[in-house]
């Protein structure tokens, strides 16, 4: 991963160069197959994944049948969620839709990390925070619709 991807990483929009230099320093890059199985719904989670090229599909288990919630492509990332519940689990399943080259950090590097540039943590945390928030509000959106058309009777 280079400086010109981590910046199209909507979780490092506000770093300057400085501290996008820093972070990439933590990151490591890996690859993965088409169909690869990158974090399994239920397991606990250490990282914090980015998906630097490819795309990877994000699936929900639904009373034994799986959903497809997202995919995900270069600059999304992913188990930010476990960062501030470091005893959650993974809410999802990740697979590599085509081969895939990601950057992870884990955990406690991350949070060494912004202990060391507490600025630079700060605006991290701020675009999680406002991406969670985001995330919260489909998510009510979406349960509001699915309640609402559950409860009409159908037109005769």
């Amino acid at each position: 991963m280079d400086l010109t991807l981590l910046r199209s990483v909507t979780l490092f929009k506000d770093l300057d160069d400085a501290e996008l230099t820093a972070f990439l320093s933590i990151l490591q890059a890996y690859d993965v197959q088409t169909d690869e199985l990158i974090l399994q719904e239920g397991a606990p989670v250490g990282h914090l994944y980015l998906v630097s090229d490819g795309m990877v599909q994000v699936r929900r288990d639904a009373n034994g049948k799986e959903i497809l919630l997202a995919r995900l492509g270069p600059g999304a990332f992913f188990g930010e969620v476990n960062l501030f519940d470091p005893a959650g689990v993974a809410t999802a399943t990740i697979y590599a839709m085509k081969p895939t080259r990601m950057a992870v950090v884990d955990y406690a590097t991350m949070l060494a990390f912004m202990e060391t540039y507490p600025a630079t943590g700060y605006k991290i945390v701020t675009v999680i925070t406002s991406e969670l928030a985001k995330r919260l509000r489909r998510t009510d959106e979406k349960l509001v619709s699915f309640m609402s058309w559950g409860n009409q009777s159908p037109q005769t």
